[in-house]
């Protein structure tokens, strides 16, 4: 059980800094890529030309 939790340890610490190393040496290009990508997945949900706006009365 120890031997397993220490292989998933190092797995996951290995593939973090293979990761990190292939986006240190990525070209420019594919960074602008990849930040154009994330950009527009973050820019998804109700637009602000939806409009609608709900004033709530206090209820005693």
């Amino acid at each position: 059980m120890v031997l397993l939790i220490r292989v998933i340890l190092v797995a996951t610490i290995i593939y973090l800094l293979v990761k990190s190393f292939v986006n240190f040496f990525a070209d420019e290009a594919e960074k602008e890529e990849r930040r154009e990508k994330e950009s527009r997945s973050k820019k998804k949900g109700v637009s602000k030309e939806v409009g609608e706006y709900i004033d709530y009365e206090e209820v005693d």
